[in-house]
């Protein structure tokens, strides 16, 4: 078992979710995974597009093996349970875990690249959590 291993456990089985007609997706059960012994829950009927990353990073990272960090990272983003610092830090750990998961090299641009273009998308999840 590798250090990330011991760091990510989905609690909860594989993701399930149904395809919306605007290109999103929609969980049909909960997901619970633990990271570092926090307990994160993503409630059945939340709705992602399952992924962080802008589009053009998609010919180095495949989509499908960052699933589960995308839409760990949505919920957090909206839910603001963590800082964003620590809400992409869990990103760059859950993109290394799973069936399907990023090498270390995808994990790590994955975040820089989070890192550095994702403060707009925080700074308005945190207006928007305010204004409700």
């Amino acid at each position: 078992m590798n250090k990330t291993d011991q760091k990510v456990r989905l609690e909860s089985g594989p993701l399930q979710a149904e395809r919306l007609p605007d290109g999103n997706l929609r969980l049909l059960r909960a997901l619970i995974v633990k990271v570092r012994d926090e307990e994160i829950v993503v409630p059945a009927g939340f709705v992602s597009d399952f992924r962080s990353l802008p589009r053009v990073i998609q010919i180095l990272i495949d989509p499908a093996r960052v699933e589960l960090a995308g839409v760990i990272h949505d919920r957090l983003y909206a839910t603001g349970q963590f800082t964003r610092c620590e809400t992409d830090t869990i990103w760059r750990l859950t993109s290394q875990s799973g069936g399907s998961y990023a090498n270390p090299f995808q994990a790590w641009l994955g975040w820089l690249l989070i890192r550095l273009g994702a403060r707009f998308a925080w700074d308005r999840a945190r207006k928007k959590s305010r204004l409700a």
